[in-house]
C-alpha cells in the first residue's frame, strides 16, 4: 500500500502522508494540513499562517519574540516526529512514518557548545539541505577556530583595544557569546540580548552581558569583546570578525564557523542514512545531487523539478 506521496510547488516540497498534506518549510502560504517550520530564522517563518504548525516550543517562542505569533501548533502528529537538527536552539528535522521520510531542514554535523549534531536515521527518502553541497566547502575543526579567535582577542587586549565578533542575531550570536564568555567586559547588542533571553528561558546558559548597547556610544574605555549583528560595521577596534561558513580561511575579518554541515559532512551523512532516494534542497542542490548520483545514489535536485502543486510525482 502507498502511504506517501511527494509533490513540488513554488512554495516548496509537500508530503502527502496517510491522507494528510505536510508542507516542509514553505516559502509562501500553501494549503496543507500541517506546516512544518524547522527553525525560527526569518526566511523560514510566515506571517498569518493559517495551517496548524508543526514545530518545537523553542521555535514558537523565538518566532513570537521576532514578531511572528503562531497560535495553533503541535510538536508531534500521529507517526510524525521531530528530532534535534543542531542548527540553532529549537531547530528540528522531521521523520515521517516508520522511518519512511526524513527532511533535515538546516542542520549541523558538529557538536558546538550547547548544540548537538543531527543524528542519522535510516529512511527510504532523504530530503536534505545542501547549502554547502559543493566540493571545496570544508570547515576547519571547531576547536581550531576557537583557538585562533582566542589568540586574536588576546592580542587585542594586549594592545588595549576591543574586538567585535559578528553573527546572525539569532543562532550564531548566541553560540559566539557562549564560546567566548570568558572575556570581559562583554558587550552585547540589544537585539541579540532579546534572543538571549529566550535561550535562557529554555535552560541554555548564555552569559549575562556587562553592557547592552543599541549604538556605538556606550562602549567601555577598557579592552572588550562586543557581540554584534552581522549587518553592523564597527570601527576603532583591533579586529572585527564575522563568523560565516562562506569564509574560506581564518583571518582578522572572517572565520568559517557555520551552523550548517560542510560538503564532506553532507556526503558522510547521506552514506550513513543510505536512503533509496534523495532530494536535495537549497544552496548547491544541483551540484550535490549530481555528485550523489556519481556515487550510486538515486538523487534529484529540488530546483530541477517541475513545480506543480496538484501532481504528486514520487509515490512509495
Amino acid at each position: 500500500m502507498i502511504h506517501n506521496k511527494v509533490a513540488f510547488s513554488r512554495a516548496g516540497i509537500l508530503i502527502k502522508h496517510n491522507d494528510k498534506i505536510i508542507a516542509l518549510d514553505p516559502e509562501e502560504r500553501v494549503k496543507a494540513d500541517l506546516t512544518f517550520v524547522s527553525h525560527a530564522h526569518m526566511d523560514h517563518l510566515l506571517k498569518n499562517e493559517k495551517n496548524t504548525v508543526l514545530a518545537s516550543k523553542e521555535t514558537i517562542e523565538l518566532a513570537r519574540e521576532r514578531g511572528i505569533k503562531i497560535r495553533n501548533f503541535v510538536e508531534a502528529f500521529d507517526d510524525v516526529q521531530l528530532i534535534d537538527s543542531g542548527h540553532i536552539l529549537g531547530s528540528r528535522a522531521i521523520i515521517i512514518g516508520k522511518n519512511e521520510i526524513m527532511y533535515t531542514g538546516d542542520f549541523s554535523q558538529r557538536d558546538r557548545g550547547f548544540l548537538k549534531k543531527l543524528e542519522p536515521v535510516n529512511v527510504r527518502l532523504l530530503i536534505i539541505e545542501s547549502t554547502y553541497g559543493k566540493k571545496g566547502y570544508k570547515f576547519p575543526p571547531t576547536a581550531t577556530i576557537i583557538e585562533s579567535v582566542m589568540k586574536i582577542i588576546s592580542k587585542a587586549y594586549d594592545a588595549g583595544m576591543g574586538v567585535s565578533l559578528h553573527g546572525y542575531t539569532l543562532g550564531k550570536a548566541q553560540l559566539i557569546e557562549y564560546l567566548f564568555q570568558s572575556w570581559r567586559p562583554l558587550v552585547v547588542h540589544r537585539n541579540i540580548e532579546r534572543m538571549n533571553a529566550v535561550y535562557r528561558k529554555f535552560g541554555i546558559n548564555i552569559p549575562k552581558p556587562d553592557v547592552i548597547v543599541q549604538n556605538l556610544s556606550h562602549f567601555p574605555d577598557t579592552p572588550y569583546v562586543y557581540v554584534a549583528p552581522t549587518y553592523e560595521n564597527v570601527n576603532n577596534v583591533y579586529a572585527s570578525i564575522r563568523f560565516t561558513g562562506w569564509a574560506k580561511h581564518i583571518s582578522n575579518y572572517a572565520v568559517p564557523l557555520s551552523d550548517h554541515a560542510d560538503h564532506d559532512e553532507l556526503i558522510s551523512f547521506v552514506k550513513k542514512v543510505n536512503p533509496e532516494m534523495i532530494i536535495t534542497v537549497h544552496g548547491f542542490d544541483k551540484e550535490f545531487a549530481k555528485e550523489l548520483r556519481s556515487l550510486g545514489f538515486r538523487a534529484f535536485a529540488f530546483s530541477d523539478q517541475q513545480l506543480d502543486l496538484d501532481s504528486f510525482i514520487y509515490k512509495f
